[in-house]
């Protein structure tokens, strides 16, 4: 229902507003928001089609909020994730002993890692602080963050406008996929600490 609100709303924009709503709301969306980046790109992709935007500049933009949204939380991580995980308590989650070398992984893969995070729905948010937190460097996170929210944003895009990607249609499915990352990442987590405690 909130979904459905903001994109009629949307819906009402013109020109430089209408770019500016998008960015805007793909902006929350990285910070956290309860809406669906995948969702606002379809519904954006749709307008095109009536001549509320272009498609090209609403790539580019919305390219450029996906990044925006995706650097706060990268930010926020580095910023405090990285003096959180140092704690005391912290070290029930990652042991001190063990930091170094995740740390040295996390840079080592930065750029593969921040392409694919940017394709994981539903998780993209909390693997970002988690990149950050583990001191992932700036550039790579950029650049490999960036190509991708271009990439996204033009297959949305132009999914909307080619092949007829209806939000509406793909929100069900989009949301299963969510779920699934979700328990995923969650048994990976408790096999993790499983194995830590047998340890």
């Amino acid at each position: 229902m909130f979904l459905d609100l903001v994109l009629e709303f949307l819906s009402t924009l013109q020109g430089a507003q209408a770019y500016a709503g998008v960015f805007v709301l793909l902006l929350l969306c990285g910070m956290g928001a309860p809406l669906s980046q995948d969702m606002i790109l379809l519904a954006a992709g749709s307008f095109t089609l009536i001549g509320t935007m272009q498609p090209l500049p609403l790539v580019l933009v919305a390219a450029a909020g996906l990044l925006a949204g995706d650097a706060f939380g990268f930010w926020v991580g580095h910023d405090w994730g990285a003096k959180w995980v140092r704690k005391p308590w912290a070290a029930n989650f990652v042991p001190p002993e063990r930091l170094p070398a995740i740390e040295a992984g996390v840079r080592r893969y930065a750029l593969p890692l921040s392409f694919v995070t940017r394709f994981l729905p539903g998780q993209r948010s909390t693997l970002f602080f988690l990149a950050g937190t583990f001191r992932m460097p700036y550039r790579p996170f950029l650049v490999g963050d960036g190509v991708g929210a271009l990439l996204h944003a033009a297959l949305f895009t132009y999914g909307a406008r080619a092949l007829g990607w209806h939000w509406q249609a793909l929100q069900a499915p989009f949301d299963h996929v969510d779920d699934v990352l979700t328990a995923v990442l969650a048994a990976a987590l408790f096999i993790a600490l499983w194995r830590r405690r047998r340890r």
